[in-house]
């Protein structure tokens, strides 16, 4: 008789979820919010320096002859302060930390060695921010040559408005503002950037691949200076969302994180 056709023997597969746990708790998502809803994920965020020719001068720099750098903040620097009443917790280990106002893009697409023509198509849609920094460990960190990550990196340094789609904003005229207590202390033509945001993205997709969801700070005007707990730091720009918060005395701040 035939002996019937032997079937090779089954793998054991493990379950996918067993496969896919994580040993800790995964950190929650960060978001911002957008105006008239839904959230934007949050993957890297950038920070241009030095971009504009007066801020560049005040920081002892000559724009004519540095060409552009970049750093970086972590993913959940980036803070929602789109709510009405935000606050950011005043940071530990300075004694003067400076606002610095600035334009956000939010890119909707990805690509590295993206020429300056096309790389304004990356662009998801723009927001209003500020970088917060520990100017004192960062002069520290300049006179040693090291990097800037505890003055520019810290928790709640990168507080955003609400994001506004590309197509309803045009960066043509607008001008940005930032007001300490009502006072206003930065105020510039977004035109006076000395790399435009489609010039920005080509630079930094030459370092880095770009994808949907990173952001980048694209640099602060002339008139940076000193927040203390209590302040009331109000940014503008002409057809965006305010990037509105009030520095809490302590990290038991209300973090407006998108939900």
């Amino acid at each position: 008789s035939r002996r019937p056709h032997a079937r090779p023997p089954r793998r054991r597969r493990r379950p996918a979820a067993a496969m896919a746990a994580h040993v800790v708790p995964p950190p929650a998502p960060t978001a911002l919010s957008v105006q008239g809803g839904g959230l934007f994920p949050v993957r890297r965020v950038y920070c241009v320096g030095r971009n504009y020719w007066d801020h560049a001068v005040e920081m002892g720099g000559n724009p004519e002859r540095d060409p552009p750098f970049f750093f970086h903040k972590p993913t959940d620097a980036a803070v929602d302060v789109s709510a009405a009443g935000s606050e950011v917790p005043f940071p530990s280990k300075t004694e003067d930390l400076h606002f610095e106002a600035e334009l956000v893009l939010a890119l909707g697409k990805g690509g590295q060695d993206v020429p300056s023509s096309e790389a304004a198509g990356l662009i998801w849609g723009y927001g209003v921010g500020v970088d917060l920094t520990r100017r004192d460990l960062q002069n520290e960190a300049k006179s040693l040559k090291r990097p800037w990550c505890t003055s520019k990196g810290f928790d709640f340094s990168g507080p955003v408005g609400a994001l506004v789609p590309a197509d309803k904003f045009d960066i043509v005229g607008k001008e940005i503002t930032l007001k300490v207590n009502g006072e206003q202390k930065q105020h510039s033509a977004l035109e006076k950037m000395i790399w435009n945001p489609a010039e920005i993205l080509a630079h930094l997709s030459t370092f880095h691949r770009l994808e949907p969801g990173d952001l980048v700070f694209t640099g602060t005007p002339a008139g940076v200076g000193p927040l203390r707990p209590g302040d009331l730091c109000e940014t503008s720009v002409d057809g965006l969302p305010p990037c509105t918060f009030r520095m809490a005395p302590s990290t038991s701040a209300k973090r407006g994180r998108a939900e």
